[in-house]
């Protein structure tokens, strides 16, 4: 072994403290970075492999292409596959539960994974294929293949659903039961081609069209969104019926602006990670630059010395980082499944998913995350190293057993007295001195607080219970359960309704009734048409839903607009309106300004009247529904001579929402046409959609909040027992021994007052950016920002906490020995 390496090797164990601390950095570095890269490839990958084994695997599905326009679409050029489905009626079980009859081609069914548990798809024109499940609600729980079954069916026609006909089918095949994600049940029956052509006229079909890419223009999942809306909007197909299959897409497509931003985040990380292991290695370092003047002194060389001090950080960096691999390849799985076991929603592929992890069928561990962590881990070591290195080297042995780390200026600079000498003077002098230690910690220790504000802020923004609340505006929402077009069920379109409707001042009442009931509010709408305008593609006139507000809405309208401007007077005053994003995006000949006349229906009766369209955006469903314009609900009902309410929201008192429950259950119940929907219903799906990325954005941030900590430990801990014989003279000559804790709690808050000012400050700022793109960009539902007040507490509160725990601790150690003992001491 050569002279080199042994001296380093005696370095490393002569100095345990000290390198036990630079271990623990290292141990806790190469954890942070396996697991900041593990986790979040982790959760990507396994949420798309249940994407593919769930999702079908068309990129884009065309709704209402007409027979001339399918063959026009499936000739383009960028095509690779397609598939066509018709639906041709529905078969109602009762007023929520049907059956709906589809016709599949060969290529529908490739792109959305049919499959038969028993037989094979329908080929003749009376061959049908049904669940078991549909079946049994059918009346035909014991039926086999071959068997013949009678089914009523409406047929879908040019205006709507027609007349019930029971329809005779034989079974040739069972499809698997579907899972229901929604009170409704909702059955499908696969129908042969025959059959189609027979019941669907040419002129009258209106396919959805399923299309997948080639791979020469499908190169990443811009490219595909930006492809699939261009054909559609080369044939007629409106914006709104571009169904694109999102998670698929994602999950085996690249998106530029996912691995942009994981690539932003993951560099923070890294960042702030590597400044905090350089941080600890080069107060480490700095007291070890006198003992290298003594080797140099015996005769050492620099090139000698550079090996010693490198190699001595290797043996400890060789020791660590293996561990931190075993701690995060362990830590990786057990954060993973315990994840997943707290997900308590019952989404397919939140199931398909714990199976994927259960199986085995996506490795956690991928072999250059490891190869990457061992990297960045040594380069941080060796980066930490240059400066003792080059330190140690360039100046003469005598001065290096003088070195204490001091920061020396080129020009001399008289040292500054003071008449009155008191503990913020000691305080500030030490910190001075050792001006690039002080700023390496608060810069270092700073960037960690900065990515936790962010984070904090994007999970703040994300908040479920405000995205729950963009969908409905109280606790409860009961609103008409209407439907057009069904001969079968007259009574339920909107304008029958209105002549009758159940929502009335008596049901209002009996709402307001319900002990716990806070506030009960009406809202209108009104259906028409627009006749100079025509629904895209057909020569039909636009269809018209105007939806009421009220005036305490009015700000969130105000805040969502973002063309044009609207007041609450304007909205009342009965002749102007305001566009939703389904106007604004597929009806582009419609312009802010603009003045149309509105055909409205109101009961047996029609009228026309002159409204002028003063501004559009993009509402929530708590506020817009599914209207396509918005004016004010007195405004609304002044338009008719029937009662318009199609909803009412209800508020709950405090603590009471749970309690008026079974009772706005029970008024449900009372009549067929009711539909009720709470928000807690909403939350709980928003909740368990986050619930995974949040959990695993607060693990990383705890292991980095470990990393910072060991930081401002080793800092705190190697500056008061570097200074030992320091303080022991200054106690020798009359400080007690609680100046001195308030002295050393003095320079600890000055830390911990530049971390915080970084950290909340900067990250702040940086966090309200990040939630400006995600707004503007419509990412992860984020459209409110909320600070992340509780975080930011938290983080100055642990901070403080830290560092006077900290500061009382190793002063307790140090005054443990003797003043003469400290004296004495050689570091």
């Amino acid at each position: 072994m050569k002279m080199t390496s042994k001296v380093a090797l005696a370095n490393t164990k002569y100095h345990k403290g000290k390198n036990l601390l630079s271990g623990i950095a290292i141990i806790l570095t190469s954890v942070l970075v396996f697991l900041i890269t593990s986790i979040g490839l982790g959760v990507v990958n396994v949420q798309n492999a249940a994407v593919n084994k769930v999702y079908p695997t068309w990129h884009a599905m065309y709704r209402d292409v007409s027979e001339e326009n399918k063959g026009k679409i499936a000739q383009h050029e960028a095509i690779n596959e397609y598939g066509l489905r018709q639906d041709i009626g529905e078969s109602v079980l009762n007023e929520k539960d049907y059956i709906l009859i589809s016709y599949l081609d060969k290529g529908a069914q490739k792109l959305v994974k049919q499959t038969f548990t028993e037989g094979h798809e329908p080929k003749k024109s009376n061959d049908a294929v049904l669940s078991r499940n549909a079946l049994k609600e059918l009346g035909y729980p014991a039926a086999k293949l071959g068997d013949t079954i009678k089914i009523p069916i409406q047929i879908y026609e040019e205006d709507g659903m027609g007349l019930q006909q029971e329809m005779t089918f034989r079974l040739t095949g069972f499809s698997p039961d579907g899972k229901n994600q929604s009170e409704r049940k909702i059955f499908s029956m696969l129908i042969s081609k025959d059959f189609m052509n027979e019941i669907i006229p040419k002129n009258q079909r209106n396919y959805r069209m399923m299309v997948r890419l080639k791979e020469e223009a499908a190169t990443s999942t811009d490219a595909i969104k930006d492809q699939v809306k261009e054909i559609g909007k080369n044939f007629d197909v409106i914006e709104s019926n571009v169904v694109e299959n999102s998670d698929y897409i994602f999950a085996n497509y690249v998106d530029p602006a996912f691995y942009s931003g994981m690539t932003i985040i993951v560099g923070i990380i890294l960042i702030a990670g590597a400044l905090t292991i350089y941080s600890i290695y080069y107060v480490s370092l700095i007291n070890k630059v006198q003992e290298f003047g003594k080797l140099a002194a015996l005769g050492a060389t620099k090139r000698q010395l550079r090996q010693i001090i490198l190699r001595e950080n290797l043996i400890v960096a060789g020791i660590s980082i293996p561990v931190g691999l075993l701690i995060g390849i362990v830590t990786v799985k057990l954060v993973f499944f315990r994840l997943m076991s707290s997900i308590q929603n019952d989404i397919a592929t939140t199931k398909v998913m714990r199976e994927v992890l259960e199986n085995g069928e996506v490795s956690l561990i991928i072999p250059w995350i490891i190869g990457m962590t061992v990297g960045v881990t040594l380069l941080t070591v060796v980066l930490a190293s240059l400066k003792p290195m080059r330190q140690a080297s360039k100046i003469m042995p005598v001065e290096a057993m003088r070195y204490t780390g001091q920061t020396k200026g080129k020009k001399k600079k008289l040292r500054k007295g003071f008449i009155n000498l008191d503990l913020r003077h000691l305080a500030n002098a030490n910190l001075s001195r050792n001006k690039k230690r002080t700023l390496i910690t608060i810069f270092s220790l700073g960037m960690t607080g900065i990515l936790f504000v962010v984070i904090s802020t994007v999970f703040s923004c994300m908040n479920p219970q405000q995205i729950a609340r963009d969908s409905i505006a109280e606790d409860y929402r009961l609103n008409i359960a209407s439907k057009s077009g069904d001969k079968m069920r007259p009574d339920l379109e909107w304008t029958k309704i209105q002549q009758n409707n159940p929502l009335n001042a008596e049901m209002m009442n009996q709402l307001k009734a319900v002990k716990g009931v806070e506030k009960v509010e009406a809202f209108q709408s009104i259906t028409g048409e627009i006749p100079a305008i025509k629904e895209v593609g057909t020569d039909k006139p636009m269809g018209l839903s105007v939806g009421g507000i009220s005036k305490s809405q009015m700000d969130l309208i105000k805040r969502d607009i973002n063309e044009g401007s609207a007041t609450y007077d304007e909205l009342d005053s009965g002749d102007k309106v305001v566009a939703t994003s389904y106007v604004t995006t597929n009806y582009p000949g419609i312009k802010i300004g603009d003045t149309l006349t509105f055909r409205f229906f109101d009961g047996d009766r029609s009228f026309e009247k002159e409204m002028t369209v003063i501004a559009g955006g993009d509402f929530a469903e708590s506020i817009s529904g599914y209207d396509n314009f918005l004016m004010s609900n007195d405004a609304i009902k002044k338009l008719s001579k029937n009662n318009l309410t199609y909803y009412v929201n209800i508020k709950a008192a405090k603590g009471q929402a749970e309690a008026i429950q079974p009772a706005i259950e029970r008024i449900e119940e009372s009549n067929e046409l009711f539909n009720l929907k709470s928000y807690e219903e909403f939350l709980e799906q928003w909740e368990g959609a986050l619930q995974m990325m949040t959990g695993a954005g607060y693990a990383i941030m705890l292991i980095l909040a470990i990393v910072g900590i060991m930081n401002l430990t080793n800092t705190t801990i190697d500056s008061i027992l570097s200074r030992k014989k320091e303080l022991g003279v200054m106690q020798a000559i009359g400080m007690s021994n609680r100046q001195m804790k308030r002295m050393l709690q003095t320079e600890g808050l000055v830390y911990a007052g530049g971390i915080l000012l970084l950290g909340v400050g900067i990250g702040s700022v940086l966090g309200y950016l990040v939630y400006l793109y995600a707004e503007s960009h419509a990412l992860m539902q984020i459209k409110i920002y909320q600070y992340p007040l509780l975080q930011v507490l938290l983080m100055i509160v642990l901070v403080i906490v830290v560092q006077l725990i900290l500061t009382y601790a190793t002063t307790t150690i140090v005054n443990k020995e003797t003043v003469i003992k400290r004296i004495q001491a050689s570091e």
